[in-house]
Formats: C-alpha cells, structure tokens, sequence
C-alpha cells in the first residue's frame, strides 16, 4: 500500500474512531505528510491520535470534550500511586489542560506539537506526572524533588504503552548521554567521574582542586546540565522531534543521572 493510500486509510480510521469530530481532509493529510517528513516511522505513528489532537488544536468543542473523557479523566489513575489529595489531583488536572489546550503569548497550545510517535495518552501522562511533580516544588512539599516520573523509572511502574515506548527509545537516549558525556571538557568529566563512580565528597574534591565545596558544588551542576542539554539536542537531531516531545521521551527514561553517569562513566 502507498503512502497516499494508507492516509486515507488512517484518514477513514480516525473518522470511525471519532465521528462526532470533524478535521477537513487536507489539513489532516498536510499534518500527516509533515509528521512522516520528519522520519517517524510509519509502524511507530498513532494516526487516529494525530487527528484528535489536530482538533482539539483548533479548538473544537467535541474535540476537547473527547479528550476530557478520554484523557484528562486518567489523570487521577495515572497518579494514584503517588497522590491521594483529591484537591492536588484536581489541581493538576487543571494544569494539564492549561498547558495541552492553551497557547500562550500567541503561540498555538502544545498539543499541536503532539508528533504522533506513540499514544496520545502516554504523552498526557508525561505532562500530568511532571505537572504534579512541578506542583510539590512549588508548595514546598517535603519530598517534592523527587520527580514522581523518577521514580517510575527506578521502580518500573509503567504502563504499557509506556513501557513499549521506554524500551523502543532507551538505547537512542543512551547513545545520546554518551556522546554528550564524551564532548565534555576533561576537567568536566573528571569531576563526574569523581562524584559518580569514585564517590567522593564535595569536600574532597574540593581539597584536589584547591577551592571550597560550593565551587565544586556549581562546576557539577553546570556539567550536568551541559550533559541534559545535549543529550536532548542528540535526540532531537536523531528524531527530527519538537522540544516537548523530546522531553516527554526523556521523562520516560532512567533518568537518576547517579545511576546514568555512574554506568557511563
């Protein structure tokens, strides 16, 4: 089957899925073509998803209302392990529609961004979870760091499409903090190494270099993020994805940079 056939098997797809939802023909074939013109593999792609979130970006009423009951609803199954406050629950709902469905200083709202690589729900839950980790640090919750996608990726707690996606997408993500690893200054490197593998303190280190724990303390966290940040440019490269998808990706990913660095390093 061509491609020209299989979007409109995909187009005829969408419209049973949603019927009561209506996407013209050549927006949805235009979305289509520009979300493969990026690479994304045919096998990999969520057609019918694309046509939801396609809809709900322009905003229309049964759009959103379908994405309502058919995601936002889950939000307090998708953090049930890890909140029982109705309100906080609550409270992140109201953030994950805001950041989906609202665009902000004129740009579009970030579902628009959706590529279409894996399920539109699992890149719902990316945002709930980081939503309802976002919104411990901003209360001041004790324990609030702890980034809950953290913790599923230590304990394993992933659904299943989330786990699909996890294990389809973990060898590019390492390859990505390897090679962000590998262009570090030595000196960078070296204090990772010290911190992560050889385990020792700021003071320590401190000590080797002739400078006070704080100093140590700000060269770390500027080689973590010169890793973070290009590890996220290797896989943006590497999947010719939009910023939010490749943070949702990440957030599916181990990514306790003790356990990450100590295995690379």
């Amino acid at each position: 089957m061509g491609t020209s056939d299989l979007v409109e098997t995909w187009l005829a797809a969408a419209r049973a899925a949603f019927p009561d939802i209506e996407v013209a023909d050549d927006v949805y074939r235009a979305a289509i073509q520009a979300r493969l013109a990026l690479g994304i593999a045919v096998a990999d792609l969520e057609a019918s998803d694309v046509y939801l979130a396609i809809a709900c970006a322009r905003g229309g009423v049964a759009a959103v209302r379908r994405f309502e009951t058919d995601h936002i609803a889950r939000v307090g199954a998708w953090l049930g392990a890890h909140e029982k406050d109705r309100a906080v629950i609550d409270e992140v709902r109201q953030r994950v529609r805001a950041r989906a469905l609202v665009g902000r200083d004129g740009a579009p709202p970030r579902i628009a961004d959706y590529s279409g690589r894996g399920p539109l729900g699992a890149w719902v839950r990316v945002i709930a979870l980081r939503e309802h980790a976002t919104w411990h640090r901003d209360a001041g919750v004790v324990g609030g760091d702890d980034d809950a996608l953290d913790t599923l990726a230590r304990t394993g707690e992933f659904s299943p499409e989330l786990a699909i996606m996890r294990a389809r997408y973990q060898p590019l993500v390492a390859a990505g903090f390897r090679a962000a690893i590998a262009g570090l200054p030595p000196r960078d490197r070296t204090l990772l190494r010290l911190c992560y593998v050889d385990g020792l303190a700021l003071e320590a280190i401190g000590r080797m270099y002739g400078v006070n724990k704080s100093t140590v303390s700000r060269w770390l966290a500027a080689a973590r993020a010169s890793v973070l940040d290009a590890a996220r440019a290797h896989v943006r490269s590497e999947l010719h994805a939009a910023d939010a998808d490749v943070e949702s990706l990440l957030g599916l990913m181990p990514r306790d940079l003790e356990l990450s660095l100590h295995g690379i390093l």
